[in-house]
């Protein structure tokens, strides 16, 4: 590929986080330099440097970039009015979200040669926090809310690395509809049955 057009001045940074993403969609994590990632980005090997202390720092910004998109999308994804409180609608913006930005979504989670807790990964978590300390005042949770969290964001996170793995069973036989359906059945062990959700509440 060849190298893109010199940066506007004052948007290095963000630059360097889009072609970095873009190097590591190619070639992983570890297949990246910060001189390729300059190459890319049409500036300077030193350039880089003014933004980033090495490596490590730029992958740091990345996830960093990816938990507030990630944030975005959850926040995008919150319907109180559902019976369940948004909480299925969470786990499937969780889901679309790795399908869509795999690469991000890779670093977003490997802490190799930096801290994995942030700021913004954390500010990511606290939507689903968000929705899950609502249903604990509705009373709709079947457990603490701590519990409720690990048990929801283990199901949805491990339904994006499935999906990204290629595991046949859910890669293969993927859709918008089965996701909606496994998910619903999963976090059904962590709510209480509501008025909407309860045996023979409809029809």
């Amino acid at each position: 590929m060849t190298a893109k057009a010199p940066y506007h001045h004052g948007s290095l940074r963000g630059t360097l986080i889009d072609v970095a993403v873009e190097l590591i969609a190619d070639d992983g994590v570890d297949g990246f330099t910060l001189a390729e990632a300059a190459k890319r980005a049409g500036v300077s090997a030193a350039a880089p440097y003014r933004h980033f202390a090495g490596k490590a720092a730029l992958l740091g910004a990345i996830a960093d970039d990816g938990f507030e998109r990630l944030a975005a999308d959850l926040r995008g994804a919150v319907s109180e009015q559902a019976p369940d409180g948004g909480l299925v609608d969470l786990a499937l913006a969780y889901v679309d979200f790795a399908i869509r930005e795999p690469a991000r979504f890779t670093v977003m989670f490997d802490s190799t040669g930096r801290s994995p807790r942030s700021r913004a990964g954390l500010a990511a978590l606290g939507v689903l926090g968000d929705v899950l300390e609502g249903l604990h005042a509705r009373d709709r949770l079947a457990m603490p809310v701590d519990t409720a969290l690990r048990a929801t964001w283990s199901l949805a996170h491990g339904m994006a690395m499935l999906r990204l793995g290629g595991m046949r069973t859910i890669a293969e036989e993927d859709s918008p509809q089965l996701r909606r359906q496994v998910f619903t059945a999963m976090l059904a062990g962590v709510l209480r049955p509501g008025p909407a959700t309860d045996p023979g509440a409809a029809g």
